[in-house]
Parts: structure tokens; sequence; C-alpha cells
């Protein structure tokens, strides 16, 4: 019973200990001596406590001892020249940890806890500065200030990792006290919860270094870019847009919304890594979300030509305003000029407010699985009926927006429409190599994730005769 007592008081040491990790746990074999072992720590720093446990029925050592150091420095230092060492005293070699209470069960997983801090920093500070500052303390390997994610602005803390338990050790008692450095704590604190570590940006906030641990298990190579595109149903809304692209580790940015005209949802998704950019691809392109409905999802190889090469609105106007005041004061103005000016002036405008150029605008790639030709004219409403495409559209036909913009790209269209509440349709065609070049560019293909067949219809006037037919 008074083992007992004596083991509970020793976990509640180590919960309480101060400074933090400044206790040792000694895995030394039973016949290490309590005055070799002390002889062997004593040159790292002042030893506080030193506890050699023996069996309360034999006597004898239980193989193992604690070591508590004055200095959490010392105890790494300790701790780093003598795990897994042997001495000319001693049997064995013997295993150094820092000592964990029953709620805090120590694992190897766990060394990286030992060399990361906690830091409260000014809203103003940059990653430069608190290398330059930490860096006196030993080698630094990551500065992440923590930042909105929607306005990228500090939040006013960030974590420093380090090389080794002691050169953190150092820093958490010699930095500068208005950080107030504390050791920093995993971010999931229930282990059996199956959460994982916050991800990692790499030094200095390089995107391109992602230090989160489930990196390597994506198994995919970075394909230089981190945004992409997504075009989906328009039944999905901004919320589901980012929920399911935050399954992918390492989302920073995530921009949506739904084309009212052609009624499909699209937007652009940015990642901190290109590995995890690449993996969305893989992963989320042509996945049915809902179900029935395919999403695709596109890289963007330009996305850092965008950023280096911001366009100038300022510039973009004043062009379009001497453009402008030209065409006024001509009697015959360039109506080509100025309609370049207008149009420079857009793209320009949008580009600098959104974030995304016409040239990489998400709704520029096709919705279609099939390469389609550039819109038609429609064909007057009461044009004679060439030839017909019967349509059959599973789980549900596409909006009719979305399919007389499919289909008019072959020309000649008169109209397209499908039947309520079925999954059938008709495309009406005033020439019939329209109709035949419909068929077979689309028979097969998948029109906003639906899969689409089109075939050759009967002639309408045969189906009026066979209907009538039916009725009498």
């Amino acid at each position: 019973m008074d083992n007992r007592k004596e083991t509970r008081k020793r976990n509640d040491a180590v919960s309480d200990d101060v400074p933090i990790y400044s206790r040792l746990f000694v895995v030394c074999g039973k016949n290490a001596s309590e005055d070799v072992l002390r002889e062997l720590f004593t040159p790292y720093g002042e030893i506080e406590d030193f506890y050699y446990p023996v069996d309360f029925n034999t006597g004898l050592p239980k193989g193992i001892c604690f070591v508590k150091f004055s200095k959490t420095s010392d105890a790494a230092k300790a701790l780093e020249a003598l795990h897994m060492k042997s001495a000319q005293k001693l049997q064995r070699s013997i295993r150094v940890m820092v000592a964990a209470s029953r709620n805090d069960i120590h694992t190897e997983e766990d060394a990286d806890k030992y060399k990361r801090l906690f830091i409260n920093t000014p809203k103003t500070i940059t990653e430069e500065e608190l290398l330059e500052h930490f860096s006196q303390f030993g080698k630094v390997e990551s500065v992440i200030i923590q930042r909105d994610r929607e306005t990228e602005q500090p939040k006013g803390f960030a974590y420093i990792k380090y090389r080794r338990f002691s050169e953190a050790a150092i820093a958490y008692e010699e930095c500068d006290k208005t950080y107030r450095a504390v050791f920093a704590q995993p971010k999931a604190s229930n282990r059996k919860s199956g959460a994982t570590l916050e991800p990692k940006i790499g030094l200095l906030g390089d995107p391109s270094v992602v230090m989160s641990p489930l990196i390597p298990m994506m198994n995919v190579q970075p394909q230089g870019y981190t945004r992409v595109f997504v075009n989906c149903s328009p039944f999905l809304t901004n919320f589901h847009i980012k929920q399911l692209f935050d399954l992918i580790p390492g989302m920073i940015d995530c921009r949506y919304a739904v084309d009212l005209v052609r009624e499909y949802g699209k937007g652009s998704i940015t990642y901190s890594s290109q590995v995890s950019a690449a993996y969305a691809v893989e992963k989320l392109n042509h996945f049915e979300y809902p179900p029935g409905c395919k999403i695709f999802v596109k890289p963007d190889f330009g996305r850092h030509n965008n950023i280096n090469h911001t366009p100038n609105v300022s510039n973009a106007l004043n062009n379009l305003q001497s453009a402008m005041s030209t065409a006024h004061n001509s009697g015959t103005p360039d109506l080509a000029k100025l309609a370049e000016a207008i149009a420079q002036a857009s793209q320009l405008i949008k580009a600098a407010t959104t974030g995304v150029t016409e040239q990489h605008d998400p709704g520029s790639f096709n919705y279609c699985s099939v390469k389609l030709p550039p819109p038609q004219p429609l064909a007057h409403i009461d044009s004679p009926v060439a030839k017909r495409c019967f349509l059959v559209c599973k789980p549900e036909p596409p909006s009719l927006q979305v399919l007389r913009d499919v289909f008019c790209r072959f020309g000649n269209l008169i109209n397209v429409y499908t039947l309520p509440n079925k999954t059938v349709g008709y495309a009406r065609y005033a020439l019939a190599q329209s109709a035949d070049e419909a068929i077979r560019v689309l028979h097969g293909s998948e029109i906003c994730g639906v899969r689409v067949k089109v075939l050759e219809a009967e002639d309408e006037d045969q189906s009026a005769q066979k209907r009538r037919r039916t009725y009498y």
C-alpha cells in the first residue's frame, strides 16, 4: 500500500514539475546502483531530486529512476547526451525520456512537442524578425505566424520549432519575456478522438515546404501549382464546397459562386502546398457530389504569374477615358479601338477585385466532358425541322440553359427541351448535318456530371401518326 502511495505522489510531482519537462525518467536495469546513476547525471546541471525506487517486498531495485533538474535545459542536455548510451560502470545502455504522468503517455512520436514553442507576438512582427531573435538560441527549423484564414491578418501568436529539445529549452528560458514562451501542446489533446496535429507550414511561411504529418501519406508529386478550379452542380453552396475541399489538408482560401445564366457552380481553391493541390485534383476530380452529379477539378498553372503581374487598374481606366474622349471629339470615332479599351478595362478590374483573370476564370474550362466548338446563333423558331436528336439523361437532365448552350454549338439549333418528370428530351435542328454532328460528338458524354445519350429521333410526323394510332 505504501509503495502505491509513493507512486501516486511521484505522478503528482511529475504533473506539477516547475519548470516543465525538467524531470527525466530513466530505464537503467536492476544492476545499476544509485551512486553510479547520480554520478552519470551530475555533470549536466543541478539535481533537485533523485528517486531510485525499490520493490516493496524484496527490497531490490526496480531498474528505473527519476532525475529532477532545476532547469529544463539541463534536463534536455542530459537526455540528448545519455539516451541509449552506455557507461563503464553500467552493464547495459540506458533509456532516458522526459518523465510523463499517467495522463501523458510518452511515445517517440511525441518528440516534436519538446522542440516547439508557442509565443505571443505583436501583430506587426514578421517571420524574419522572429527568426533573427530566436536563432541565437539554436537552429530554428520553422517559424509560423498564425493568420486569420479569411483576412490573412496575424492573430498575435506564433510557433517556433527547433532542431533539438535542448535548443528549444534554452530559448524557453532566455528569450525576451514579452513573448511569454511556453512549450507548444498538440492541437488534439484526446488521443482516442483520432484527430491530428495542426498542419505546419515550412520555414518563413514558404507554402512549398509543408510539414504536416499527413503530407507523406498523400503519395503524390508536386505538379507546379497550388490553386485548383472547380465546376459543379449549381445546387452546391459555398459551405458545401469549403467543407469538401477542406478535407484535403492545407486549404487556405476558397472562392465559389453560382453562374445564374448557365446554372452551374464554379470556384477556385488555394492550398498551402503543391502536394495538397495535386492531391485535390487526383481525389476530387470526377467525384460525384451530390451522388449522380460529378464535380470537375482542374489545376491552375498560372497562379504565380497572376500574382507577380497584378494588372494596373488605374492605367486601364485612364486608357478607357482617353479612348472615350477621342471618340467623343472625333467625327468618325474608331469603334474597334474603343471596344478594345472597354474589354481591357473590364478584364483588369475583374482580375484586381476577384483575383481571377479571364484566362483563368473557373467557368472558362468546359463543363462538358468532350471538347465543344464555339457557340453558334440559334435558328429561327419557325424554321422547318430537318432532324431531331433524342436525349436520354440519367439520373436527371441538366438545366435547359446548359443543354441549349451545348447543343447550339453545332449550329442551326431550333430549340432543345426535356419532357416533364422524365429523363428524356429532344433537340431540333434546321439542318440534318448539324444534328448528325451533335450525335457524333455528344453521345456518351457527360454534361455537368450527367451521362447523356444522344440518338437520332424519329421524324416528328411519323411520331405523331404513331400517337394517333395508339389513341384509337
